[in-house]
């Protein structure tokens, strides 16, 4: 019982950091509000891998690969900063790479917290 009542909690917090913009919360318009961003959405894709794994909706073989797949993500968000310090288009351009990298794994956790 409790391990639904957590998987559910994650997937109705995964579905509302989508659904911010809808919400009324500003969209995140600087680099620096991108960035913190995408770093907040790493940490909460490795919370809501944790929490699926867990509840048996995601194997272990798929946890890893994500959570391997969001270490990329991490250290692509510190290149993007890393490279916007002196060059930023190219800074942005990488940022927003990773974050359409990001918008596809949110897409595949929220599809197995309704699936499997």
């Amino acid at each position: 019982m409790r391990k639904t009542s957590y998987a559910a909690f994650w997937a109705a917090l995964l579905v509302m950091l989508t659904a911010c913009q809808t919400l009324g919360v500003a969209t995140p318009q600087t680099f620096n509000e991108r960035l913190a961003a995408g770093y907040t959405t790493v940490t909460a894709a490795r919370d809501t891998t944790a929490t699926l794994l867990t509840s048996g909706k995601l194997s272990a073989s798929d946890a890893q690969n994500t959570q391997a797949q969001l270490d990329n993500a991490r250290t692509g968000l510190d290149l993007a900063r890393e490279i916007h310090a002196t060059n930023p288009p190219a800074g942005d351009a990488k940022l927003d790479a990773i974050v359409t990298g990001l918008t596809a794994l949110q897409a595949y956790l929220q599809s197995r917290t309704r699936g499997s």
